[in-house]
């Protein structure tokens, strides 16, 4: 995250780098153990089928990758959360991170009520976002399991 706003000065653009970088790693090594985890009697189905490409993956390979694919949705969504507040605690003028860090140094009698008011929505918001990937998860695969 400091590279990042040291390399854009622009605070949009590091936002996104950082929210990025956060989210894409998790997707990626879900979806590549999705890859991995295909049995081998759908691969051998596929030979024997004679099946092109474009269908492989359309038939076999995707169907198989969603449920990963949508774990992986839902860790990088939760990283990218928190990697939003903290980059907001770092360096923002409004949001809930900046909203936080203003509050903890203000150091007042109510400030302690506000960090915790905070804190919460954090992780209300943090469970929404998990729950809405997780349905929209269920709805492109609705047969399995989460």
């Amino acid at each position: 995250m400091p590279l990042a706003l040291l390399f854009f000065q622009n605070n949009d653009r590091a936002a996104i780098y950082v929210i990025f970088i956060t989210a894409v790693w998790p997707i990626i090594i879900n979806t590549a153990m999705g890859v991995q985890q295909i049995p081998s009697d759908y691969k051998n189905v596929a030979r024997v089928l004679q099946l092109s490409l474009p269908e492989y993956v359309l038939s076999i390979l995707v169907p198989a990758t969603v449920p990963y694919v949508f774990s992986g949705l839902r860790i990088g969504i939760g990283l990218s959360w928190l990697a939003i507040v903290a980059a907001e605690m770092l360096k923002a003028d409004g949001g809930i991170g900046f909203f936080i860090w203003d509050a903890y140094n203000a150091g007042n009698d109510n400030s302690t009520s506000q960090i915790i008011l905070a804190i919460l929505v954090v992780g209300l918001v943090g469970l929404l976002l998990d729950k809405i990937v997780a349905w929209v998860g269920r709805l492109v695969a609705p047969g399995e399991q989460r």
